[in-house]
């Protein structure tokens, strides 16, 4: 029977397997990047630029997903109010919007960026407000514990 353990069990897996593919995606970049310029008949004096916003969201996106494997490793210890899980969210939430930032940037040569820069955003604004209802969780459990 699926439960909350399984869940969690399930992300966690999930979460490190996405991190491997990153890493494995960003070796073969430049492999990857030029046969899609060539299949796609794209100009390859865009092939660096690309590489560059490629790599340059790696490294966010690898930061929050550690993150998120942290929050979910303290899910299954049963610590969900803690302060280090809203600091986590926090640093996973920044994320986003770096990720964004970048590719609004990006998005001055290649425009579907602007989009994904949207839904990255988005995420994090999501993700602020997730955010903040755990960080009043945390508040109100730390003074339940004090009350008697």
């Amino acid at each position: 029977m699926w439960n909350a353990v399984k869940s969690v069990t399930l992300s966690s897996i999930c979460t490190k397997l996405v991190m491997g593919l990153i890493v494995i995606f960003g070796i073969g970049a430049p492999y990857f990047v030029k046969h899609y310029m060539a299949y796609t008949g794209k100009n390859p004096d865009l092939i660096v630029p690309l590489l560059i916003t490629i790599y340059a969201c790696c490294i966010p996106a690898l930061i929050a997903l550690y993150c998120l494997n942290r929050v979910l490793s303290n899910i299954k210890k049963d610590r969900i109010f803690i302060d280090k899980n809203v600091q986590d969210l926090r640093a996973i939430s920044w994320c986003c919007f770096v990720v964004a930032g970048i590719l609004l940037l990006s998005g001055y040569y290649y425009l579907l960026f602007l989009i994904v820069a949207a839904a990255a955003a988005f995420f994090g604004l999501i993700l602020r407000v997730v955010k903040n209802v755990i960080e009043k969780a945390v508040i109100l459990k730390q003074e339940n514990e004090l009350t008697i």
